[in-house]
């Protein structure tokens, strides 16, 4: 229930759920054994700053308290977890959320797809002297075939009538 002083100013009660985490995050702190100083190198913080948030003269950016989360040895969503025990009832709003969302979770949604395994791929072996020779004699064989018929299809076509076929052109394009 929220009293008539939280009502009248929203600010003073999300002051004071910031306070609670961060009494919830020095309490964790202490509990794994860490000092003021050790926690704030771990978490690449500002030693005056910790000092200051886990006394409550200032409230911290949500950076400073995802890296002591981190720094403590915790996954995020295990902190909040701890600090926003399951509900018995959704609220109104998750409710009204799921039913918009359908299918889609929330979590989920941000989650990039398992990455895909890779077919396997045929084991490639290295060409032997004999397989380019055998290829090379192949190809050949092909291109004589090719002119061959090229030949034999120009040969009917000009016993047929004369052909009146342009001069070559050199390099520079004149005839």
């Amino acid at each position: 229930m929220k009293d008539k002083k939280t009502e009248e100013n929203p600010e003073a009660s999300s002051s004071a759920e910031v306070r609670q985490l961060m009494d919830l995050l020095r309490t964790l702190a202490r509990a794994m054994g860490f000092s003021n100083a050790a926690l704030a190198r771990r978490a690449d913080v500002s030693l005056a700053s910790l000092v200051r948030y886990f006394k409550g003269d200032a409230e911290p950016r949500l950076d400073f308290v995802l890296a002591v989360v981190r720094a403590i040895g915790l996954d995020v969503r295990e902190f909040f977890e701890m600090a926003y025990p399951e509900r018995a009832e959704a609220t109104a709003a998750r409710q009204r959320i799921e039913k918009i969302l359908g299918p889609i979770r929330p979590g989920k949604i941000l989650e990039s797809p398992p990455p895909k395994t890779p077919e396997p791929q045929p084991e490639a072996s290295p060409l032997r002297r004999e397989d380019i020779e055998r290829m090379l004699e192949d190809l050949r064989r092909d291109v004589r075939e090719i002119m061959e018929k090229q030949a034999t299809g120009n040969a009917a076509a000009a016993g047929d009538e004369e052909l009146d076929l342009p001069s070559p052109r050199n390099k520079s394009g004149k005839r």
